[in-house]
């Protein structure tokens, strides 16, 4: 993917982050207890509006960091196809509810992931999603995993369903 032109948005960055950030807290007070749960380890790095139609944005391109840890790995020592899939779809959630605002029950109705290339413990990766439209009730994205020299390693397609 590459990156999202610059682009005006009717909605301060700082509701944006906080929209981002409270869906995360809620994702990681939901989420399934892991030892290490992946999720908690998704650092929002930044959200760029790409779309808008009056005072509200309809798109937005979000990037992350993530720290690849053994307990994320297989046993050739590459970030784990569920791990990857876990990624995705909480990125999609929190893109979704960054797009729109008042989301709740974000589920993920369709998530397609190809992998490209196994990613090593102890690397940081960027994840990189796009939520490209909302509608009353679906969201459509699709997002990429980045190795640390920018190659892409996971890509994926994702639509969510949410009440408002």
């Amino acid at each position: 993917m590459t990156a999202a032109p610059e682009f005006t948005s009717p909605v301060p960055a700082e509701e944006l982050t906080r929209r981002a950030e409270t869906y995360h807290k809620q994702l990681l007070a939901s989420n399934v207890k892991l030892t290490t749960p992946p999720v908690s380890r998704l650092q929002l790095v930044s959200i760029k509006p790409t779309g808008a139609k009056g005072d509200r944005v309809t798109s937005a391109f979000l990037t992350f960091t993530f720290s690849v840890e053994n307990t994320d790995c297989n046993t050739w020592g590459t970030i784990h196809g569920g791990c990857v899939f876990t990624l995705f779809n909480a990125a999609g959630k929190i893109a979704t509810a960054v797009v729109a605002n008042g989301a709740k029950k974000i589920v993920s109705t369709d998530l397609t992931t190809n992998y490209l290339a196994g990613v090593p413990v102890n690397s940081t990766v960027t994840l990189e999603i796009e939520c490209l439209r909302t509608t009353k009730s679906i969201g459509f994205l699709r997002g990429c995993i980045k190795d640390e020299k920018g190659n892409l390693a996971y890509i994926a397609t994702q639509n969510v369903s949410f009440e408002l």
